[in-house]
């Protein structure tokens, strides 16, 4: 019965039912299909392999020329090296790895000393804060960070501030210190949430930067960043083109705030309020 179906197609179409005859035993209808989406798969991944090969060396190639001119920099005037070493460096570094920064809101950074506040989900984070933020700032960063060839080198001698995180007698004083320099400036940045999000979700808040913020008495600043994660993020090795966002919020005046530990879990709550507002947004549009 196949057989006369066969001879009538070819019958009626010609050629083209001959071609259908004459096809091989044992192929199926859709493997052509299924093979041009191997190779399209194929593709994809040597694509992916090249542009983090390509992503990587750049990094490399951009981290060592500036981490050296910046090494030189701070040696000679350390609060220039956030304008004229880290914001060019990173600036590069996106824009050779295909990233763009989408900003709001810099017109709500103080012209006096304040504590910038973001949460974390990527390296990218910090790459996209470092290239637009319009002031001179130095940043609370792991202890371990400023053991990283050239990075943690410009950032030792330029003046940024360490911590373990782990509650030590030196984080204590590393808090004292930070409390007594941000009120001449320059202002500080950090992640309150300590370390990045696996999954984009804020972790619990460590109370450091709050506390330091209540005892300075200086205003703090909420930025909200997007698109970290699907740069990069902390359990990937590869890197994803695309845009982040950065929001930055209105300055929040702890002086307005209650005294001591109510004052404080009030900022911790408003903060968190501001950022799972943006980052909720984005879960919805979804």
């Amino acid at each position: 019965m196949t057989g006369l179906v066969w001879r009538a197609m070819g019958n009626k179409y010609g050629d083209r039912g001959k071609r259908f005859t004459a096809m091989p035993a044992g192929i199926k209808l859709g493997t052509d299909r299924s093979a041009e989406r191997d190779r399209g798969e194929l593709i994809y991944r040597n694509k992916y392999m090249l542009r983090t090969a390509y992503s990587w060396i750049a990094f490399l190639l951009l981290t060592t020329f500036f981490g050296i001119y910046g090494l030189v920099l701070a040696a000679i005037a350390p609060n220039m090296v956030s304008r004229y070493a880290v914001r060019p460096w990173a600036r590069l570094l996106l824009f050779s790895v295909g990233v763009k920064v989408d900003v709001r809101g810099l017109e709500n950074i103080p012209k006096e000393p304040c504590l910038l506040m973001y949460n974390h989900q990527s390296i990218f984070d910090v790459f996209s804060y470092m290239s637009v933020l319009p002031i001179e700032w130095k940043a609370i960063m792991k202890r371990k960070v400023g053991k990283m060839p050239f990075i943690g080198w410009v950032a030792v001698i330029s003046g940024h501030h360490f911590v373990s995180r782990d509650g030590s007698a030196s984080d204590a004083s590393e808090v004292r210190k930070i409390v007594r320099k941000i009120k001449d400036g320059p202002s500080v940045v950090v992640a309150p949430e300590g370390t990045r999000s696996p999954d984009g979700k804020l972790l619990p808040f460590q109370e450091g930067g709050f506390l330091i913020a209540m005892m300075a008495k200086v205003p703090v600043v909420t930025m909200v960043i997007q698109g970290g994660l699907e740069r990069r993020s902390k359990v990937s090795r590869g890197i994803v083109p695309g845009t982040m966002k950065i929001t930055i919020f209105p300055q929040i005046d702890v002086t307005k705030l209650p005294k001591g530990k109510e004052g404080r879990k009030e900022l911790i709550m408003v903060v968190r309020s501001q950022m799972e507002g943006v980052l909720n947004q984005k879960d919805n549009e979804r």
